[in-house]
């Protein structure tokens, strides 16, 4: 164990200004008094009790290194594992403990795969879990959530992958499980195969009648058909869909070919139109819901949205919005649709009416989509030294500065993902939107537990790993490095290549370097900087950086008038939302309002240059879309064409939210698959009373009119609660089939690795070499300054009686 002592500092820096009275009033009384040594003495003791008073510490560093680590293996034996060799998982956990063996093995079987709840029972803190499993975690705390949690206490999971010695197959049909009669609805096909290669026959039915057979080919881990069908029967229908292996294909497991899914079809729900003229907005609104058309704001009973169309504020008198607050937070939705009299034309701007939209009526400031890849710093000589006077290390402050990026408003509209370096490079977060909070804490949260991972600084590896999450990237490609700059030659020499390389890519890099006090002194980090062209800068805590990523300085020119529009190619920024999931939207636009999304709503569709066309958020109980471009007669025309009316179709539906009538009892209840229990919401005016089985079901009340109950429905297929449809398929556990492909991301973000077969040995050495661990801890020095002050006291005191004593003998 190696031990390293930092100079001493404090906690409360400013009580130390105390002494300098103290000094002044001490030199004084030297200059008066004839006891100086008495007024020197009292002197030091009140110093001395006022540096005990600004808490003062030291910070010790301590390497440890553990010869036998802490591993424990979970071998995963659920009925997923089957087409897995399992003798393989035998080897892997005996060979790791043979390396070690103090490690435990611990095994779980079934139809379940709670991997997530697994790995936090048996973390414990400085140690490492080893998944030999597929890590298709299925049942209970989601995987991302528990490797998170477990590795604030130091825990590091790894996988050793396997390769599949069986292939398989298996079906998912998703989708909305209530629609409305007589518009069109997407139902996606998803097909997963754990193997390589899979030719199969794919049937679709609709109560019973085949809508769609194909024979496919496929490649894909996971392949998704889009299929379309139009209901035109009111109650419960049952669209089913099976895959069929061709020419004697491989599939292990047949119970997975076959998924049905229960769908509710409605009456067209109530909804208001409020427009002057005849648009394809109103072709549209017309012939999918029961539209009633106005000039005004009128009766909104039983209505389910309202729809303005290009509407001055002027003629929205205060009580039509007041009507319009309450009648959105009280559940209902709202579609403000843009134009030439509406939003920024249409004098919004800090209204009351503006108060309930998702958008602020003024021009956003967005300058394009930049992908960003920050880069840390997280060897071992980030610890090793203490920035002077702050208490913190060179990689506290490498997380502070990337934390402030992620905060800083410029980002906001860009792409960021985070990769550290020290030893092997690992992936911290892939790239995400920074333009979500939730994202941005729990990125934030990511750094701050970052602990050093490796004894030197491989840049050439940190550069390698952004290089290729930036692959892909569409956008403007930024990289931001973060490091002590303490690089060896071989190492300069391969990170000037992998440099070199980023450049010739058009990716923008950005060098800081931390350094404890500002020198002028340009080391080989710099150099390396310069040789690319790189932006470089030094920093010192607790200084904040800023990072210019070629965001124009120019406020955004003003939206173009309809006489003068130019052509804007609008897209889908958001896909993880209900109104553009699975949308594939193409087209362009002539003219848009300019208007900015407020904090937490969702731009979901936006113009190439970022401009918000679509978004959306909740008010109250209710939701509200801006759809910040007309009605299709002027700018629009596009987005109401048959391909992309889906568009407009899912923004009102979102809005509407359950477009069922609020009378009578009104079911709901998800599809389940085979081992769950059935969870259903009943909304009734009186207690309803239902039976299944012929037997009455129990009711609880969980809100005004609003009831619960459970049903554990047993065997696979589709069953009837009144007159509607709950739909039983395959355990959960055979869906996700081979290996998680999302689980290598998931692992390397929080520092550990995913490993084959053959590496288990490196793996073993791997968890050795990561060991060693750097712990630092607060030493507090109060105790040395008070004893000290108070044996100088003593002293004095002793001092003076003994004088006295012997001046009295002498008398």
């Amino acid at each position: 164990m190696v031990v390293d002592v930092t100079d001493i500092l404090f906690v409360n820096k400013q009580v130390l200004y105390a002494i300098i009275p103290v000094v002044v009033v001490g030199i004084y009384c030297l200059m008066k008094s004839q006891k100086k040594l008495l007024v020197l003495s009292r002197m030091i003791v009140a110093a001395l009790i006022i540096i005990a008073l600004a808490s003062p510490y030291t910070i010790t560093t301590h390497t440890i290194s553990d010869p036998h680590p802490s591993i424990t293996v979970i071998n995963d034996q659920s009925s997923s594992m089957d087409i897995f060799n399992k003798s393989t998982a035998d080897k892997v956990c005996d060979t790791i403990h043979e390396r070690n063996p103090t490690s435990q093995i611990r095994s779980f079987l079934g139809d379940q795969s709670p991997i997530g709840d697994k790995i936090l029972q048996y973390a414990r803190g400085n140690d490492h879990i080893v998944l030999v499993s597929d890590v298709n975690s299925n049942y209970g705390r989601e995987l991302a959530d528990a490797i998170s949690v477990a590795s604030r206490s130091n825990t590091t999971a790894y996988v050793v992958a396997q390769t599949p010695t069986r292939n398989d197959a298996s079906i998912e049909i998703v989708g909305s499980k209530t629609v409305i009669i007589g518009n069109k609805n997407i139902f996606g096909i998803v097909v997963r195969e754990a193997g390589t290669h899979l030719s199969y026959e794919l049937l679709v039915k609709v109560d019973d009648e085949v809508v769609y057979q194909s024979e496919i080919d496929q490649s894909e881990r996971i392949k998704v058909r889009k299929i379309p069908h139009t209901f035109d029967t009111l109650g419960s229908h049952v669209v089913s869909a099976e895959i069929m292996p061709k020419g004697g294909g491989s599939d292990y497991r047949s119970a997975n070919n076959v998924f049905k899914k229960a769908v509710y079809v409605v009456p067209k729900p109530k909804v208001l139109l409020i427009t002057d003229e005849e648009s394809n907005l109103r072709d549209i609104v017309c012939d999918q819901y029961d539209a009633r058309i106005s000039t005004y704001l009128s009766e909104l009973k039983d209505t389910k949205a309202v729809i303005l169309d290009n509407r001055y504020l002027d003629s929205l008198p205060a009580g039509e919005i007041t009507m319009l607050r309450d009648f959105v937070g009280g559940g209902c939705g709202l579609v403000m649709v843009g134009g030439d009299q509406s939003y920024d034309r249409g004098g919004y701007l800090d209204s009351e009416f503006e108060k309930i939209l998702p958008v602020k009526s003024y021009p956003s400031e967005y300058y394009g989509r930049n992908d960003v890849v920050i880069v840390m710093d997280v060897s071992d000589s980030t610890l090793s030294d203490i920035i002077v006077d702050s208490g913190v290390t060179f990689l506290d402050y490498e997380k502070a500065l990337a934390i402030h990026m992620i905060d800083d408003k410029e980002f906001r509209d860009d792409h960021a993902g985070v990769v550290a370096f020290g030893g092997d490079a690992y992936i911290i977060s892939g790239l995400v939107c920074l333009e979500n909070e939730q994202t941005r804490e729990l990125l934030k949260d990511t750094i701050r537990v970052k602990t050093p991972q490796g004894q030197s600084t491989t840049l050439d590896q940190g550069l390698s790993l952004a290089e290729e999450m930036l692959a892909n990237s569409a956008g403007a490609k930024d990289v931001i490095l973060m490091s002590d700059g303490r690089i060896d030659e071989d190492i300069y020499e391969n990170s000037l290549a992998v440099a070199t390389r980023m450049k010739s890519k058009n990716i923008k890099m950005h060098f800081i370097q931390v350094i404890s006090s500002p020198t002028g002194v340009i080391g080989a980090y710099g150099k390396l900087a310069h040789e690319v062209d790189a932006s470089y800068a030094q920093t010192t805590y607790p200084k904040s950086i800023n990072i210019n990523t070629d965001q124009p300085d120019a406020p955004p020119a003003p939206t173009p008038p309809p006489e003068d529009a130019g052509t804007y190619a609008v897209s889908v920024f958001d896909t993880n939302h209900f109104i553009t999931r699975d949308l594939e939207l193409s087209g362009t636009i002539t003219g848009y309002n300019d208007v900015t999304p407020k904090l937490g709503a969702k731009k979901l569709v936006a113009t190439g240059d970022g401009k918000p066309v679509v978004c959306a958020w909740r008010y109250g109980l209710g939701r509200v879309v801006s759809w910040s471009t007309d009605n299709g007669n002027q700018w629009s025309s596009a987005l109401y064409n048959e391909n992309n009316s889906q568009l407009t179709s899912s923004t009102i539906n979102w809005a509407i939210g359950d477009p069922r009538p609020e009378v009578g009892v009104v079911i709901e209840a998800d599809d389940i698959f085979f081992g769950e229990s059935s969870h259903i919401t009943i909304t009734s005016d009186t207690i309803p009373s239902l039976n299944f089985g012929g037997s009455p079901l129990d009711m609880a009340r969980i809100a005004e009119n609003t009831y619960t109950t459970e049903i554990d429905l047993g065997e696979q297929g589709v069953y009837y609660l009144s007159d509607y449809g709950i739909a039983v398929n395959y355990p959960l556990e055979y869906r996700d089939v081979g290996m998680n492909p999302d689980a290598e991301k998931i692992i390397q973000s929080y520092g550990g690795k995913v490993y084959n077969e053959s590496e288990v040995g490196m793996l073993c050495n791997d968890v050795r070499r990561k060991s060693v661990r750097t712990v630092c801890e607060r030493l507090d020095q109060k105790i040395p300054f008070i004893l000290a002050a108070l044996a100088l006291f003593l002293l004095e005191v002793i001092g003076r009686r003994v004088r006295e004593i012997m001046r009295n003998k002498d008398e």
